[in-house]
């Protein structure tokens, strides 16, 4: 039997479609397309933080965001809720292949908005191809690429390079940026930033390296990124996001946070990143933010109280999909009364 499409993908699609064929002829026209630029990075870089600084800047800018999460919940929309601006939500994929339709319709949708936008933020997931999803803005009949930016976790540059299954699409990242931003130098001394400065000049050359801390960024050196560094077009679009799979979880009632920190603390082999939001025994009633990425790892107050609702606590964890197997089966083991969510 046939499996018969989903009828609201089918319209996004065609919308998709229609727009990118339309966009030659707005070219000529002349028309005023809205900015886009796009936050790419490999997990736990930053980006969200980042995401939320610039929408609640005091910059006077209109700005609107799309949060792309490739798992069944998406915990980045979540984190930036309240931060300002319009937001949408791109969840369950990436934003560069499956979602691609979708990201297309989500910018031309916030570019038609009767009060003009000065410019769109597409956060894009840790595994996504920057390069693919700015070819499906630069398609798209209303808007323009205003610039690529890849944020980059300074204390964990060595260890993603020397991964030989992360490393094919950090470098993927590296490559497709106009500009790149070393955050996180407030976990690094001097010596190491200047080595870290050195070492991504190398690597993309060409391309303005900005140091950050906590993911403050100035919107004025954000947008119009493009002018900024150089890119080269890349020869060819692919794409590494096979190599990972995602696992989203949910608690059946608050965890220990002691088993919490100590699987977090010590991860299994092939996971690379976890976050989410969960119900702890020892602060019962209000949600922890945990975040951890290699083994840098934190369980805090929800910041955005009631962006999540305390039934909705979830985990989303993401690492490579050839030990899926020994990492999901240790999640289970180390969080006793957890199971997956649908989808």
């Amino acid at each position: 039997m046939t499996k018969s499409a989903d009828p609201r993908r089918l319209l996004t699609e065609w919308d998709f479609l229609l727009s990118s064929l339309q966009g030659s002829v707005t070219a000529q026209a002349g028309a005023k397309r809205t900015s886009v630029t796009i936050l790419a990075g490999f997990l736990g870089s930053g980006k969200t933080t980042m995401l939320r600084h610039l929408l609640q800047g005091s910059h006077g800018l209109k700005l609107a965001a799309v949060v792309n999460d490739i798992g069944a919940v998406n915990i980045d929309a979540a984190l930036i809720a309240n931060a300002g601006g319009d937001v949408i939500e791109l969840t369950n994929g990436c934003s560069c292949c499956s979602l691609g339709p979708e990201l297309g319709h989500s910018i031309n949708e916030l570019s038609r908005r009767a009060e003009p936008l000065d410019g769109i933020l597409v956060e894009a997931s840790g595994i996504a191809d920057p390069a693919a999803m700015g070819a499906v803005v630069t398609a798209n009949a209303n808007t323009r690429l205003d610039g690529i930016i890849t944020v980059l976790d300074a204390s964990a540059l060595d260890s993603w390079l020397d991964n030989p299954a992360a490393a094919p699409l950090f470098k993927r990242q590296l490559d497709a940026a106009h500009l790149l931003v070393l955050n996180k130098t407030d976990l690094i001394d001097d010596e190491a930033e200047v080595a870290a400065t050195a070492h991504l000049a190398q690597l993309a050359p060409g391309r303005t390296v900005i140091a950050t801390e906590q993911g403050r960024l100035q919107a004025d050196l954000a947008l119009g990124a493009a002018l900024r560094g150089a890119r080269p077009e890349p020869a060819h679009l692919h794409h590494e996001a096979a190599r990972f799979a995602t696992r989203t979880i949910m608690p059946d009632g608050p965890v220990d946070r002691q088993q919490l920190a100590a699987f977090l603390a010590s991860p299994p082999e092939g996971l690379l990143r976890v976050k989410g939001f969960v119900e702890v025994q020892d602060t019962p009633g209000r949600l922890q933010t945990v975040q951890a990425v290699g083994r840098t790892w934190s369980i805090e107050p929800q910041a955005n109280t009631g962006a999540v609702k305390l039934e909705e606590g979830s985990l989303v964890l993401i690492g490579l999909a050839e030990q899926l197997q020994l990492w999901d089966q240790a999640a289970f083991t180390a969080l006793p009364g957890i199971f997956h969510t649908p989808g």
